[in-house]
């Protein structure tokens, strides 16, 4: 006689195996493919706006492309989050990850522009890196394209396939992109560019608060000039030059953003930000956005690494008009007092 226990076993086996079966083996075939149900997907989000035929690639038509320029630790996550579920968006995010920093030779700068022209056009031809670091990333399912939602449904050899991606991307009107790896210097170009009739907004932090949140990050970890502030504030005075520049030449089409303005009035900014990049809105007055507050580095941070940060940060502080807590002929301080947000 067979025992309890032993029916029991079978019963779950049997359980097991049709559940196998029907996953890896009927289910695949009862789902419709991954383009045309994100194509219901898109129909059904953008039915208020009319008829957008003439936005999508699919249909011959060109987008409304936006380009967010950013640093690691700018804090800019729900804003990220925002364009990610935009109705109607495709959501580019960092497509450079394969870059460990910010692109200084010739040869990576022009290649890592030639990625980001094509990423516009929907063309995953040069994109075997960037699928490379995505597909292992789970922060890549959550903000690139419609991967949080069709990696849900289909396996990572499907939802990450370079051709099925282009197809699914030519079906939005609009293609939204975050860069945190190139300075404004090169994607200027693409302002330039009137195939792509691209938006531009650089967000801008305190230097103080981006080094803060870079602290014990296991992404910062791994590049040296990561926790380096000159580094960080090279850059910033750098894109202050063409900032300056591109307001000037581009006045609808570029636009600088503080996220100290963001994150104290973030329904207002982000409405800015997407009346700017001609998007329609995603988020009403009751939507929950999260922005870390403002001079979170006078609690997180030591005066002593206060006093480093800022005499890195001179000239980029001044530029981009924050004021620094010392002086700059303080060589010492004394850790064991509060930090301070100016000098009195």
């Amino acid at each position: 006689m067979v025992s309890r226990g032993a029916k029991f076993t079978g019963i779950c086996i049997a359980i097991y195996l049709v559940y196998a079966i029907f996953v890896f083996f009927i289910l695949p075939f009862m789902l419709p493919s991954p383009v045309d149900m994100v194509r219901s997907i898109v129909t059904r989000q953008t039915a208020h706006l009319g008829d957008l035929r003439n936005y999508t690639l699919e249909t011959g038509g060109n987008p409304k492309r936006s380009l967010l320029v950013m640093y690691r630790g700018s804090g800019a996550l729900s804003l990220l989050d925002a364009l990610t579920r935009q109705a109607g968006g495709y959501h580019h995010f960092a497509p450079l990850v394969a870059y460990n920093d910010r692109l200084t030779e010739k040869q990576d700068i022009d290649l890592g522009l030639e990625h980001l022209v094509s990423l516009f056009n929907c063309d995953y031809s040069h994109a075997r890196d960037m699928l490379y670091y995505a597909k292992r990333t789970p922060l890549y399912k959550h903000f690139y394209g419609v991967q949080w939602e069709i990696c849900q449904a289909y396996s990572n050899e499907v939802c990450w396939n370079p051709d099925t991606m282009s197809k699914i991307c030519k079906l939005f009107p609009f293609i939204n992109m975050s860069v945190y790896n190139l300075r404004l210097q090169f994607i200027a170009a693409l302002l330039k560019r009137k195939d792509l009739n691209v938006n531009i907004v650089l967000l801008i932090r305190d230097p103080r608060d981006i080094i803060n949140s870079r602290a014990n990050r296991v992404w910062c970890s791994r590049n040296v000039n990561c926790t380096q502030p000159h580094h960080l504030c090279e850059n910033m005075v750098m894109d202050h030059m063409y900032a300056m520049h591109l307001q000037n030449e581009f006045p609808q089409r570029f636009r600088v953003v503080y996220y100290e303005d963001m994150a104290q009035h973030p329904q207002a900014a982000l409405r800015k930000i997407f009346d700017f990049f001609g998007l329609p809105i995603v988020f009403t007055n009751d939507t929950p956005l999260y922005f870390e507050a403002p001079n979170t580095w006078t609690t997180g941070m030591i005066n002593s690494q206060v006093l480093e940060v800022e005499n890195a940060c001179r000239e980029a502080m001044k530029l981009w008009k924050y004021q620094p807590a010392f002086s700059q002929n303080d060589v010492s301080v004394d850790d064991t007092a509060p930090s301070k947000q100016k000098k009195p």
